[in-house]
């Protein structure tokens, strides 16, 4: 990213906000059409490789919020909730507060539970969870 890049950008697979250094340490950013995406782990940077032009205008509009102030409470907006569908394995390490929150919203809503996520946590868990056989 060159010029007056932002610290932080959006994900444009997961929603989650990433810290544009850090991708570019972690070899976790990706050039499309003239634009630099970052991204917070491989699993979404390999989903953006494989379908750049749906994930490129899924960022289009997307801001990433500004830095937080302090380490107090998360607040569930938006972005956490997205961050949920997405990858909830991440969410749980990073704000399990904010996970055990949602859960229990699905829970009262009888809605079933989110999948892990798209990570490599919850590629690793699909990948050991031996695969259920098909009716013929």
């Amino acid at each position: 990213m060159s010029g007056s890049r932002p610290d932080r950008v959006v994900d444009p697979v997961c929603g989650m906000t990433v810290d544009v250094a850090r991708a570019e340490a972690d070899g976790l950013t990706a050039e499309h059409e003239g634009r630099t995406y970052a991204f917070c782990r491989s699993g979404c940077f390999r989903a953006f490789g494989a379908e750049p032009d749906t994930y490129a205008a899924k960022a289009a509009g997307a801001v990433a919020p500004p830095s937080p102030v302090s380490a107090g409470a998360a607040e569930i907006d938006e972005g956490m909730r997205r961050w949920y569908e997405s990858c909830s394995c991440c969410l749980s390490d990073a704000y399990p507060e904010v996970k055990a929150a949602l859960d229990a919203e699905r829970a009262a809503a009888a809605a079933p539970p989110v999948e892990p996520g798209i990570c490599e946590v919850a590629e690793a868990h699909e990948a050991s969870t031996p695969a259920a056989p098909v009716a013929r």
